[in-house]
């Protein structure tokens, strides 16, 4: 395939009538103008101009090459044109993965602003709670929330902090006694995802100190979405590490109680990751400049909201 240059090169000279006024229309030398289009009618095996000492003639076949010449110089600069905008206005298809509990808290009540926002934007949320492969599966986006941050493959942009507290229903409270120390918590039925292999898991909860202690417990319920953990320890079947903006309601209406509220586990931290910040496509860093700007109020809110629960149960 010939050299788009090379085909610019020689539209150019038809367009300008000589090497020189080409040249200076490309603002390079004549020279370079010359032997380009030389290179281009031995490779072609034609003529395509008749030079003289004041004027370059085209000829018929270069008249019928010219043609096309122009078609594809106007397809390319077309192409380029298509590309410059779609680096400066946000549009396009936007792949974004996003476990279902963080989606539905912190994602789909903003989807709409956002959406509205950047009418040329199509937004495919696929909410999952496996950890996707974000280059391998053609995502532009993944949020995750985790308490360590281990995509050393990927940029990250951290948006907050989430709080994980300890709770249990009431029901479950009574039928096992007082729950208020950590001693009393080893060995209770406890709900949630499925983070080790051993047959004896244990949660870390950390005090405001920063002394830690580790609570044993007996898996009911091995389960890595938030809302079947939720609805498992509101109806009573065992004890729960949940992020605190998702149980707020749960804790008014007497649901469920937090149990030691002195301590908390570590801290989830809510956050994207993506391929690369180098040619970050509009409509992605659109999203996450969104994101950005949006989702530490809500963070500081619902973790202001605990707090407040905490001191009216005190």
């Amino acid at each position: 395939m010939e050299d788009l240059n090379d085909l610019a090169i020689f539209a150019a000279v038809v367009e300008h009538g000589s090497f020189s006024a080409a040249a200076l229309a490309l603002s390079t030398q004549k020279s370079r103008v010359s032997r380009r289009v030389a290179g281009l009618e031995q490779r072609l095996g034609v003529r395509l101009l008749q030079r003289s000492t004041r004027a370059v003639h085209v000829t018929d076949v270069g008249a019928a090459f010219y043609a096309q010449c122009q078609r594809m110089t106007h397809a390319a600069q077309a192409a380029v044109e298509i590309a410059e905008q779609a680096g400066t206005q946000p549009a396009g298809r936007l792949r974004v993965s996003s476990p279902s509990g963080l989606a539905h808290v912190f994602i789909l009540p903003l989807l709409a602003r956002f959406l509205c926002a950047y009418p040329n934007v199509k937004l495919e949320l696929e909410m999952s709670n496996r950890r996707v492969d974000v280059i391998g599966e053609g995502f532009d986006v993944a949020l995750r929330a985790r308490s360590v941050l281990d995509d050393c493959n990927l940029v990250v942009r951290a948006f907050g902090d989430v709080e994980q507290i300890l709770v249990a229903s009431p029901a479950f409270i009574r039928a096992h006694g007082p729950l208020d120390t950590p001693a009393a918590l080893h060995g209770k039925r406890g709900l949630g995802p499925k983070v080790t292999d051993t047959d004896s898991p244990y949660w870390k909860l950390y005090s405001a100190g920063g002394d830690q202690v580790d609570i044993a417990y007996v898996p009911a319920l091995f389960a890595n979405d938030i809302h079947m953990v939720m609805a498992a320890a509101t109806g009573g079947a065992g004890m729960a590490i949940v992020p605190a903006n998702l149980c707020g309601e749960a804790l008014r209406s007497g649901q469920l109680v937090r149990l030691l509220p002195t301590y908390q586990a570590a801290a989830h931290q809510i956050h994207a990751v993506f391929p690369s910040r180098r040619g970050l496509v509009p409509a992605v860093k659109a999203f996450i400049d969104f994101l950005a700007a949006e989702l530490p109020g809500i963070m500081r809110r619902n973790n202001a909201d605990l707090h407040a629960l905490a001191a009216d149960a005190v």
